[in-house]
Formats: C-alpha cells, structure tokens, sequence
C-alpha cells in the first residue's frame, strides 16, 4: 500500500498530503466489491436482454448460408452504414448487374430475388415463408409492437374478414370528418391569395383523421386519442431505422435505451389508459339486447378477441400495431401525391372532372364512386411507382427450406426482398418510356380487352409489387386506397394547389436504407376555388 499511498501523495495540489495512516486497504476492497457487484448486474442484465429478444424469435440468419454477390460492403456493420447511407445506388446496381439471379444489400442483411420466382413464392404458406416474421424482425425486438405480430393474427383477420368488405359502410362517415375537418387542417379560405401548407403535415392529419373514425367512433374527434396513435405509429417508424445500423449481438441493449422505444412503449401506456374503459363500457353495453354495436375497428377485435382469450389490454395493442400499417406508408403517398398533382398539374382538371361526374351520378362518396374514380386511381399508381414508400417489397423470411422450381435452395433463415422499383421502372416489365410520369398510364391499359381489373391501384402483379403479391401481400392496402381517393378528391373539389411561386421542379425524396421519404419541410400552396361551395357531398 505505501507504492499507492505515494501515487497519490503525488497528484495532491500542495500543501495538502494524505491523512495518517494513508489509505486503507479496506477502501480498496470495498471499492472492488461495488465493481464487482456492478459488473455482474450487467452481465445478468444482457443476458436477461439477450434471452428476451430471442425468445419465440424464428433463426433468421440464413443469409450467411446462401452464396451470391453482396453490393457493397461485406462488413455487416460497414454494409448497413453503407445501406443506411446509399440504399438506393446499391439496389440500382444490383439489378442493373444481377436481375435475373440473386444478390445481397446490407452485407448479408437482404437477399434479392429475381422476379422469375414471384409466382411459386407468393403461394407459399407462412409456415414455410412469412411476412409477419419479418415484420417482427423490422421492429427490432419491440415488444410492445411484436408482441401480437403473428402468422394468422386476430388483426389481420379482421382486416381481411370484416374491415375490407364493410368498407363501404364507413364511407360515409369518413366524408363527414374530412368535410367538417379539412378546413381546418388547410385552412386555405381566400379566392385570390395562396395559403402555404406543410404536405407531409396535412397528409399526416387527415390521414390520422380518416383512421380514427374507421378505428374507434367514440373517439374519432379526440385530439388526444390522434395524436397518440400518431406517437405510436411514428416512434414504432423511427424504431425500425434506428436499430438497423447496430451489430445484432448489441440490438438487445440498443433497444432498452432507445428513445423510440420508451416513445411507443409510452403511447401504449396511453392509449390503454383511455381504450380500456371504452371497452369494458361497451361490454356492459353489450347485456342491453337493443344495443346496437358500433361498426369499427375495435369492436371487431372485441368480438373476434373473445375466442383468442384476448384481454383488453392485448385488445389495445392489436388495434394500435395496426396503424403502423395504415399510417405511416399511407401518410407519405398522400404527400407524394401532393407532390406529383403539383408537378403535372395539367393532370388535375382532368382528375377534377372526372371527380365531379362520378359523385353526380352516385350522388356523394360510396364504396362504389370510389372504385370508378379510374383516372385518380391511375394517377395514384403512378405516382406510387415513381415515389414508393420503399425501393424493396415482398418482404419475407423463409421458416423452412425452400426448394425452387430449378433446384435452387433457399435455406431457413433467409430473409429476402425483391426490388419492386426497379422492377417497376424496368421497360421489360411496364413498357416504354418507364421514367416518365404518365398519369393515366394504367387507365388506358384497363380499357384493354379483358384488362378492366388487372392494372388497378390495389392490384398486385409481378410489375407491380409494391403491396406484396399472393400470400404475401398488404392485407391494408383497399383500406389506403380508399384514404387516398377520398383525401385527394376532396381538396381538389374544393381548392386549387402548386408549389410556392407556381414552381414545377418536384423536391428531392431523402433515403434512409430503401426507404423513400418527402422532403419535410416542403409546402404546398393551395388556394379556395370559387365554385368550392357548389360541392356539398
């Protein structure tokens, strides 16, 4: 002890020493003890957070397993870098080199898989290839998100079997908010002078809007309720992107500490705390044999979580998980559309015309205006194949080995993608001139013989991949069709819109990995149309 009682003599300002004695070996102990302490809670601590991310997690590293060329970096920590960075110019390179076979993005992240295997992989079952496993996997351990992702889940049932086909039944009193709430949201009331909005933020609003009258009816006009299904969606969003980047032996602690995480764990906590009482409301309601159950959302989880043995919290979280999949994708194809309408704006009287002349004849918004919006319907398309929420699509991960039609194996483990973009501005694949907008592309494809129900918005296809295809495919996707439609044709009724200064230049989409996102901060112009009163669905 006298060599550290010396050390520390000399590190002393002067004129102060050591008191008698020197230091005690016993503080050394204790000191050690504490380290020790500390150091083992730790150890305990990743172990515990290691064994919770994995827990019912499927394998889901058989990227390593199969060979083909990676873009990039090799490196899984410089490969997501580079990814994060130039997702983009990876994918393009890619398919430009290796379209008719395979290659990896991301080091050994994503395998992409030419689009000759589309049709025997998307009637594979989720036993054997699952969207819902990777989906998981997106959300990077998240349990308050993954939780009740499963194959087969109650919330993508009800989607499929009782939101989808009653949504007819819901247009109604969609229209009633938006014509209540868009002046609100665009408060554009001049005839003459230009009021500027932020187009991510009002697609944000109205879109939040159309959801929450579709999801909860108590709660359709609650600013509080919205704004935490908008917390919930955007942190679960800024989640994902997050923890790619971090070495997967590290993703478990990443993930405790991650802001976004406390954000939805926070949101959950919320919407809990206003949803369950509605609930258990409605189930004393439910005693009254005149009552008459709300048609939304959450009544449908209410009534198909009985037999799941659903409490009402897990109740809470299915509804929430699903506004993952109906806001944030859908927020940014209204703000593209924006965009698109803005650029060729010589597309919005013939939009506007063919508006107006299907409402008259169905007398306001109805299931079945909407579909014969064809001109909208095409322009939507387009603008998704040029500005996609995402470059990749058809994301999947393989649960058992799958052996192709040529003898090629795609072992367990895999996740895989197919690059939807590129496909879509393939010549082979949509024609002519694939870098041009066109918006009434798709139209004049449907007046083809026979082709009236191939080219539509929600129509999947091998040139149109964007919401999946078969089996593995976006169970949402009528549901954003028709949040679109009814956003879109009620600002063009009622106002006139281009950029700042009537600019035509579209601002540039940021990239983060392969996802495509607008410009935040631009704004749009938009001006009240003098017969705007006129239209009164």
């Amino acid at each position: 002890m006298d060599i550290v009682n010396r050390s520390f003599a000399s590190v002393l300002p002067e004129g102060r020493s050591l008191p008698a004695g020197g230091i005690d070996s016993s503080t050394f102990q204790f000191s050690s003890s504490i380290a020790t302490a500390i150091l083992c809670g730790l150890t305990l601590w990743y172990w515990w957070a290691i064994t919770k991310a994995k827990a019912s997690r499927d394998f889901i590293d058989g990227n390593y397993n199969f060979d083909a060329p990676i873009i990039g970096p090799k490196n899984a920590v410089l490969g997501r870098l580079a990814f994060f960075r130039n997702g983009p110019k990876y994918i393009a390179e890619g398919y430009a080199k290796y379209k008719d076979t395979f290659f990896k993005v991301s080091g050994n992240d994503l395998l992409i898989v030419p689009n000759k295997y589309l049709q025997e992989l998307a009637s594979m079952p989720p036993e054997k290839l699952s969207l819902n496993t990777a989906i998981v996997d997106a959300f990077q351990r998240l349990h308050s998100i993954t939780n009740v992702i499963t194959d087969h889940s109650l919330q993508t049932r009800m989607l499929n079997a009782r939101l989808t086909p009653r949504l007819g039944l819901q247009v109604p009193a969609v229209q009633e908010q938006f014509k209540k709430y868009l002046p609100v949201e665009l408060p554009a009331n001049s005839t003459t002078e230009w009021t500027s909005i932020n187009a991510l933020h009002l697609a944000r609003r109205m879109v939040h809007r159309g959801v929450a009258t579709q999801f909860v009816d108590e709660l359709k006009e609650n600013e509080e309720y919205i704004q935490t299904a908008i917390n919930y969606s955007e942190h679960g969003f800024k989640h994902n992107f997050a923890l790619r980047l971090f070495p997967d032996f590290f993703k478990p602690i990443a993930a405790q500490f991650s802001p976004t995480s406390w954000g939805v764990d926070a949101a959950l906590r919320k919407a809990r705390k206003m949803l369950i009482p509605l609930i258990q409301k409605r189930r004393v309601l439910e005693k009254d044999p005149d009552y008459k159950k709300p048609e939304d959302f959450l009544q449908y989880l209410m009534d198909g979580g009985i037999a799941e043995g659903d409490s009402d919290e897990i109740t809470v979280q299915r509804l929430m998980v699903t506004y993952l999949g109906s806001g944030p994708s859908t927020i940014i194809a209204v703000a593209q559309l924006l965009f698109d309408l803005c650029v060729h704006s010589e597309y919005v009287e013939v939009l506007r015309e063919e508006i107006i002349q299907v409402l008259t004849e169905h007398n306001g918004f109805t299931h079945t205006a909407l579909a014969e919006m064809k001109k909208l319907d095409s322009f939507m398309r387009e603008s998704q194949r040029l500005s996609p929420p995402t470059l990749l699509g058809f994301n999947a991960i393989v649960r058992s080995d799958i052996v192709l039609h040529d003898g090629v194996v795609l072992p367990n483990g895999c996740h895989i993608q197919m690059a939807t973009y590129a496909i879509g501005m393939d010549p082979e694949k949509n024609g002519p001139d694939p870098e041009k907008f066109d918006g009434l592309r798709q139209y004049n494809k449907r007046k083809l013989p026979g082709q009236e129900k191939i080219h539509r918005f929600t129509t999947t296809a091998d040139n149109n991949l964007h919401f999946g295809h078969g089996k593995i495919v976006c169970p949402g996707r009528f549901f954003a069709d028709h949040s679109m439609k009814m956003i879109a044709a009620n600002i063009l009724l009622r106002y006139d819109l281009q950029f700042p200064g009537g600019k035509k230049e579209r601002p540039g989409n940021t990239s983060m990995y392969d996802v495509l996102i607008p410009d935040l901060g631009t704004c749009v112009e938009f001006r009240l149309r003098e017969d705007a009163g006129r239209w009164n669905w």
